[in-house]
């Protein structure tokens, strides 16, 4: 498996079990609720957790964890209605969002619900320790997304304060998924750590490239607007990694822009257009590339462990696509 499209390939028969697992108990006794699933599991997502989740678990043992698959993606599913409601956000992977097409409230109560189901899952597959490890990870994202929240508009941000925001909102989740394969195949701890810390790493990984998009990508690729965490004052690492360069007047101007547009709300095309400029000049944007290079040795590292496998090859190729994508 050279590209991630042939890793999906590969797993169409487990994510047509998964994405019907989703469909099966997202259905409720309010015909919405199916609607918004159908819509969620339409929209073109690349189910990057639930196959981080059977590749794991394949290069551990025999034990594949359709359920427990489902369940993480009914997690990140949950918490990207919340996400868009929180952002305002109206389009997410080329299309519109929930909050969008109906609104906010219904939004809002059909996160709650997916999360619901989404443990109904978990308890299903009778590991208390795969239970925990996801229970956790569950309330670590909604503190980090609390804490990303608490820190909007602070340019000043640390990169130690950043790093434990995106290892909350995003590569729990990653992290779990992988270790969860382990965990249900009953491996040594240390395959379980490793594939742990793979996951984190990927996961901090996909986070920055995400970062680094919104300030380089185009809205027709990217999916969604460019710019977006400008506009809502989220202080990423591009950011922190070009305040801590810039001189004192330009430090100054930054902290103005990043104030202004977030409490006016008005997506001044103007203020963006000197944030790019400014990236470009101090090259912020490829000193996050490097940072995210990083990672992807040490994933890479952390995959030694285990002996060369197809699923194993699976796994190095959705880490070197986080790096290398463009959406």
């Amino acid at each position: 498996m050279k590209n991630f499209q042939e890793i999906i390939d590969a797993l169409e028969a487990d994510l047509k079990i998964i994405d019907a697992t989703i469909l099966e108990f997202a259905k409720g006794k309010s015909p919405l609720i199916q609607e918004i699933s159908k819509h969620l599991i339409s929209s073109g997502g690349k189910r990057v957790r639930p196959i981080l989740l059977i590749l794991s678990a394949r290069i551990c043992g025999d034990k594949t964890g359709h359920d427990l698959a489902a369940a993480v993606e009914l997690i990140h599913s949950a918490t990207l209605l919340h996400d868009d409601v929180v952002d305002v956000s109206e389009i997410r992977r080329g299309k519109k969002t929930a909050n969008a097409l109906w609104d906010n409230k219904v939004s809002i109560l059909v996160g709650d619900y997916l999360f619901s189901i989404a443990f109904q899952l978990m308890v299903r597959g009778k590991n208390l320790r795969v239970l925990d490890l996801l229970a956790k990870a569950s309330s670590i994202m909604a503190d980090g997304e609390v804490m990303q929240l608490q820190n909007s508009n602070d340019v000043a941000l640390s990169q130690e304060k950043y790093f434990e925001i995106i290892f909350g909102k995003t590569a729990v989740l990653f992290s779990a998924a992988c270790e969860s394969g382990a965990l249900i195949n009953e491996r040594p701890e240390l395959e379980a750590e490793m594939l742990c810390d793979f996951g984190k790493n990927l996961g901090i990984i996909f986070q920055i490239i995400d970062d680094i998009l919104d300030y380089s990508s185009q809205t027709e690729i990217l999916g969604k607007e460019i710019g977006g965490d400008f506009f809502e004052g989220k202080v990423t690492l591009p950011i922190i990694l070009l305040y801590a360069k810039a001189d004192e007047t330009e430090q100054k101007l930054i902290a103005e822009l990043f104030a202004k547009n977030f409490s006016s709300g008005e997506k001044n095309q103007n203020d963006f257009a000197i944030i790019l400029a400014l990236l470009k000049k101090h090259d912020a944007l490829g000193i996050a590339k490097d940072m995210a290079l990083l990672h992807h040795k040490l994933a890479q590292e952390n995959l030694k462990t285990f002996p060369d496998s197809s699923s194993k090859q699976g796994l190095l190729t959705v880490l070197d696509h986080s790096l290398l994508r463009i959406s």
